[in-house]
């Protein structure tokens, strides 16, 4: 299994192998989450990634899969390009990755609004 290319500081959280609805079908790979975003590769190809603050809701929804079977899967609502896209996933445990998933986003909005660019300085003792 090949892993994804990381940014610098960037670490990979959780991992699983699933399946991604993609275009009209279904395809086998890996999902990644990582403190960044998420990533969906098969073989050595990315067919799908989005940065976590781009995901504007999660959740666990019972669809039909392979040959009609329903079963849980995750659903990821995001923005791209100006318009509101549903993305699933099918692998197994999809409500442990929600939680999961809203905790690191949580993480990375407070990372932006703790700094403002500004160099910080300690209090002084005065």
């Amino acid at each position: 299994m090949i892993e994804p290319i990381l940014a610098d500081g960037e670490k990979i959280i959780l991992e699983t192998q699933g399946s991604i609805q993609f275009r009209l079908t279904w395809q086998l790979g890996h999902l990644f989450l990582t403190d960044r975003r998420l990533i969906f590769i098969q073989v050595a190809t990315i067919l799908w990634e989005c940065r976590l603050d781009k995901i504007i809701d999660l959740s666990v929804r019972r669809r039909s899969w392979l040959l009609g079977i329903k079963i849980n899967q995750l659903c990821i609502e995001l923005t791209s390009r100006s318009r509101i896209k549903n993305v699933y996933l099918a692998f197994a445990g999809p409500d442990k990755w929600v939680d999961v998933i809203k905790e690191n986003m949580a993480l990375m909005l407070a990372g932006r609004w703790g700094s403002n660019g500004a160099e910080q300085e300690s209090p002084g003792n005065a």
